[in-house]
């Protein structure tokens, strides 16, 4: 096997996800030179006001993606929750790898085990629009503020006392060996999570036909159907991976079950639909619950986001 280029952002989470996949690859094919290339990207270094007001799509990956465009790099690794629905033409996700943790996790003070903890009026930081409409539906008095960085630095903000508390994917925490700051685990199934939140993401160009029959090894079948279903109704939604819509997958056997929620920022309301198939159809299926949402009012909630974003 030839070398191989790992593309990476720079911030520790994406190194410690990178190096994972280095150490599979490199058990994979004991023969393998691999190695790390950082590429620092959009959402690396525009740390400003609410994600969901920037330009967000391929914000934390449209760099490294090039990087595997123009041979810089051989593979990328990525939360694929952060890919657009839409991939590069030249390239292609040969893997998704065994999924970590899909929920949640609050991060606060010593006595906090739940949101319902939390003082009156407390400070949570998060710039995610679904984490702050579902907190809004649980906890209207909450104020959420504005919080971007790497995980450390959201981590120590509340150390710090900047804000009270933040909402944060469990998996980040758990891969950097930080699970010891979490004050509680938010339950998917009551606080739906980002489509594909959890999983990596492991995309090569689409005529390394070497490459690719490595890589398609560290594939987890179930993983993969559950993250492209999500990801599916994501697309449907035409909103972007910002939208605050919030999505819990099962699989048993051959059926899938797909629960989706999006809250109103704004209020505490929320619009919920849930459906199953066989698996085989659950791309369509997918499709036919994002009508279902904006149906029911969905389209409203993310003409808010649309208007507020101008």
């Amino acid at each position: 096997m030839k070398e191989i280029r790992i593309a990476t952002r720079p911030s520790r989470l994406a190194m410690v996800q990178s190096e994972y996949i280095k150490s599979l690859l490199e058990k994979l094919d004991a023969d393998a030179r691999v190695s790390l290339v950082r590429i620092s990207t959009r959402g690396d270094r525009d740390k400003s006001d609410f994600l969901y007001k920037s330009e967000s799509v391929g914000f934390f990956t449209s760099e490294v993606e090039n990087a595997l465009i123009d041979g810089r790099a051989d593979l990328a690794v990525h939360s694929f929750k952060d890919l657009p629905t839409a991939y590069a033409e030249q390239l292609t996700v040969a893997a998704i790898p065994k999924r970590e943790s899909v929920a949640d996790a609050l991060v606060a003070g010593t006595d906090v085990k739940s949101v319902a903890d939390l003082p009156a009026g407390a400070t949570v930081g998060t710039s995610s629009l679904r984490r702050i409409g579902q907190l809004k539906h649980i906890r209207n008095d909450l104020n959420c503020v504005p919080l971007r960085g790497n995980v450390e630095t959201r981590v120590g903000k509340v150390a710090s006392g900047a804000v009270d508390a933040i909402i944060i994917a469990q998996a980040g925490l758990n891969r950097l060996g930080l699970a010891d700051k979490i004050s509680a685990v938010l339950d998917p199934v009551e606080f739906p999570t980002a489509p594909a939140q959890g999983a990596l993401a492991i995309q090569i160009r689409k005529d390394d036909d070497e490459l690719a029959a490595l890589v398609c090894r560290l594939d987890d079948r179930d993983t993969r159907i559950a993250a492209e279903t999500e990801r599916h109704i994501l697309a449907a939604m035409h909103g972007g991976c910002s939208i605050p819509l919030g999505v819990h997958t099962r699989i048993e056997g051959d059926t899938i079950t797909l629960a989706a929620t999006i809250s109103d920022f704004e209020s505490p309301a929320c619009i919920k639909r849930t459906a199953s198939s066989a698996i085989a159809g659950a791309p369509a299926m997918a499709e036919k619950l994002a009508d279902e949402l904006l149906d029911a009012g969905a389209g409203e909630i993310l003409e808010k986001v649309r208007r507020d974003k101008t």
